[in-house]
């Protein structure tokens, strides 16, 4: 994940995601053709439903590094190591996306 491209949450039209807070965790479960996919459901903690709401609108990895150090007891460089980490896995999975620059 390029540290200093935008990333946003991502739903197709082939595939979509529903997100619950449920006791303090975010709940992602994906939803393909109107079906949930209960066995791919998602479960963040908080610092992972921090970055998930911080994805909401486009983003860099940078800026989620700034605020999830100044907002939880990590350094900045802990934090944009993990933050990179992260959102690797969520686009692995298809949860986000890279934006082209100026989108």
């Amino acid at each position: 994940m390029d540290r200093v491209s935008l990333v946003v949450q991502h739903a197709g039209d082939r595939r979509s995601f529903v997100t619950r807070q449920i006791a303090g965790e975010t709940l992602l479960v994906p939803v393909t053709g109107h079906v949930m996919d209960l066995e791919s459901i998602y479960v963040l903690n908080a610092v992972g439903s921090r970055i998930w709401e911080l994805l909401g609108s486009p983003t860099t990895a940078d800026r989620i590094a700034e605020i999830v150090a100044s907002e939880f007891a990590v350094s900045p460089e802990r934090a944009a190591g993990d933050i990179v980490e992260f959102l690797d896995s969520l686009g692995a999975r298809g949860l986000i996306q890279q934006l082209a620059e100026g989108a």
